[in-house]
């Protein structure tokens, strides 16, 4: 497992690299921001489509593609708020476990409701 978490650093480079190489750089507008959600969403697509047609390299490299864009926009948020965030969502889900959160009938991890 310690190869994939080096690779996961070695993608955020590559991300870092390209935006560097095309001059995409600084903290982005609220408008340019908006304007990736069609390159996710294109992304997200080409998963899915590989997920029902593909095979299991195309699926795997659909979704590196994924999150692919997903870094690159994490990068062009600016830096401070880019690095709560991340630390935000890694302790908001280090701190879910079976007692407090279950597997839904969408296969999404959900809070157990209280009044059960």
């Amino acid at each position: 497992m310690d190869t994939l978490f080096t690779e996961f650093t070695e993608l955020a480079n590559s991300v870092n690299s390209l935006h560097n190489r095309f001059n995409i750089d600084g903290v982005a507008t609220r408008n340019e921001l908006f304007e990736r959600i069609p390159i996710q969403t294109e992304e997200v697509n080409e998963l899915e489509q590989a997920i029902i047609k593909e095979n299991p390299i195309d699926i795997a490299n659909e979704a590196v593609d994924v999150l692919y864009v997903a870094i690159g926009t994490i990068l062009r948020i600016e830096k401070n708020l880019a690095i709560k965030a991340i630390q935000q969502v890694i302790g908001k889900n280090d701190l879910k476990t079976c007692k407090t959160h279950h597997i839904n009938d969408k296969g999404k991890i959900s809070r157990i409701s209280k009044d059960v």
